[in-house]
């Protein structure tokens, strides 16, 4: 039986590129593998919504489906809304009525969104626990002295480097780090809070993995957004920042592996 295919939906500010240890491993193993480049990144004028980014995401998702190739998208941060809106109607059960071979047999969601429809990436992250509010005014002074996320004139937003080194790749190799940041890209503001219109997860199994020291997307946001979803999500949980791909990439790959149905022996917390 075929591997499914792997497709890769990055997160604001990155490009397929940052992820090219887990495709690189992904391949290494037999997989099939491919890095969504999304309209949203550098674009100009800036978009207004996600709605390009999930497009263009389902038109990569349905070259390998219309093959008769199954698929697993594996989403990073913000990318989690464009696959989720990327595959309705495209789960096995539905696939399977319409007469189609391919399917999207699971969701990957690495520290990423996973939004209940009618929620929005704003409305998520606004704090709701006493915890909440303290890590957001921790943040919000760590902003002010340090730097960290400048909006255009055109309402694109680029990150200070200082800033996203310390959020974003705080446990990352220093090399890797340097060459990451220098592939980052401007990403629009309007999307953040568009709300998304479909509940992927309650449709297609889904697996999510917390990072518990994600300085970006504080676990206690990811620890809510999993119990949003009422026990439906296999959970994976490690010790890495926002940017595990970098940090702990054979990790990644098998947690990916993991939701292809392979049996890995990891040491696994739930």
């Amino acid at each position: 039986m075929a591997t499914p295919v792997i497709i890769i939906v990055p997160g604001s500010w990155h490009s397929p590129k940052h992820y090219h240890y887990v495709i690189d491993g992904l391949k290494k193993l037999g997989y099939e593998a491919e890095g969504v480049a999304l309209p949203s990144f550098n674009s100009s004028p800036p978009l207004a919504s996600w709605d390009q980014d999930a497009q263009e995401v389902r038109r990569v998702i349905l070259k390998y489906l219309d093959s008769g190739r199954d698929v697993i998208p594996l989403a990073h941060s913000f990318g989690g809304i464009a696959m989720s809106e990327a595959v309705q109607g495209l789960g096995k059960q539905d696939r399977e009525k319409q007469g189609q071979k391919g399917s999207v047999l699971r969701l990957v969601y690495m520290c990423a969104m996973a939004l209940p429809k009618g929620q929005s990436y704003a409305g998520q992250i606004a704090p709701a626990t006493p915890e909440e509010e303290e890590l957001d005014k921790q943040r919000k002074e760590m902003q002010a002295k340090y730097g960290g996320i400048n909006v255009r004139s055109d309402g694109s937003m680029v990150l200070d480097e200082f800033a996203c080194r310390m959020a974003l790749y705080n446990d990352c190799d220093p090399k890797d780090v340097t060459e990451a940041v220098s592939w980052l890209g401007s990403f629009p503001t309007g999307p953040l809070a568009v709300p998304v219109t479909y509940t992927a997860y309650l449709e297609i199994p889904s697996t999510y993995i917390v990072c518990r020291n994600d300085q970006a997307l504080p676990v206690c946001v990811q620890e809510r957004i999993v119990a949003q979803g009422n026990g439906v999500f296999q959970v994976e949980r490690c010790d890495e920042g926002h940017s595990p791909f970098l940090s702990n990439p054979e990790y990644i790959v098998d947690c990916v592996r993991r939701a292809a149905g392979e049996i890995i022996d990891l040491e696994r917390e739930l």
